[in-house]
């Protein structure tokens, strides 16, 4: 009689133990994931993810050949949108050295007291990507995938392309580079919520300029359209 009540207790004793750490788990797991969060939106899940448009290859690099008209590539793609974010282009945001882009790169040039040949030449890439404003980046993604974004429309994946930003128009489409790769992401999600932090790019953003390794970094930048 006396065992069988030393046991009751005893078990007693364990459920409540495990009780406790189970909750304990739990909150763990919950703070990790906010803390994870960046500028994500903790909306409901919106389904499959909208299809992006106006990325630019991943990784691209700008400023290692010399571009000129009639030449194509997703390099000219970021020269193009450099000077559109200077209001000397306008259009559509094509892989092609045209002749709308020569004029516009030889207004930069002759801004810049370069040579105003029309010709993207070393010194002229180079001063086109000096001319880009800086600030500091982060990255977040991971622990979040599945849950919608701040702007809505866009579940967060491994395979999005975006960024949080406090105040730009969601759809906002920015051009990025570090460390001389470029891409142009859209505003998706609201963030970073930490002093001197600009912006908050998604892990397949983070990824394509090399950012992600580093973890937080100045990214160079513009913007190429306001969204509404």
């Amino acid at each position: 009689m006396v065992r069988s009540f030393s046991l009751g207790k005893l078990n007693i004793a364990v459920a409540v133990s495990l009780v406790a750490i189970l909750a304990a788990i739990t909150l763990i797991s919950t703070d990790g994931a906010k803390a994870a969060s960046g500028g994500i939106g903790m909306a409901t899940p919106t389904g499959t993810v909208k299809k992006q448009s106006g990325t630019i290859a991943a990784g691209t690099r700008f400023g290692t050949r010399t571009l000129r008209q009639g030449m194509s590539g997703p390099d000219v793609k970021v020269l193009k949108s450099i000077v559109r974010s200077k209001n000397l282009l306008s259009g559509a945001l094509t892989e092609t050295f045209d002749q709308p882009t020569t004029s516009a790169v030889r207004r930069f040039q002759a801004s810049a007291n370069i040579s105003s040949n029309g010709v993207v030449s070393p010194t002229t890439a180079k001063a086109l990507i000096g001319s880009l404003r800086t600030s500091e980046a982060s990255w977040y993604g991971p622990g979040l995938w599945g849950n919608g974004t701040a702007c809505g429309e866009v579940t967060l994946r491994p395979g999005t392309i975006g960024v949080a930003n406090k105040n730009l128009p969601c759809g906002t489409r920015v051009l990025f580079g570090y460390r001389g790769k470029f891409i142009i992401a859209p505003v998706i999600d609201r963030g970073p919520y930490i002093a001197g932090r600009t912006w908050d790019l998604t892990k397949a953003a983070s990824d394509a300029i090399g950012l992600t390794s580093a973890g937080v970094g100045r990214v160079r930048h513009a913007i190429i359209s306001r969204g509404k």
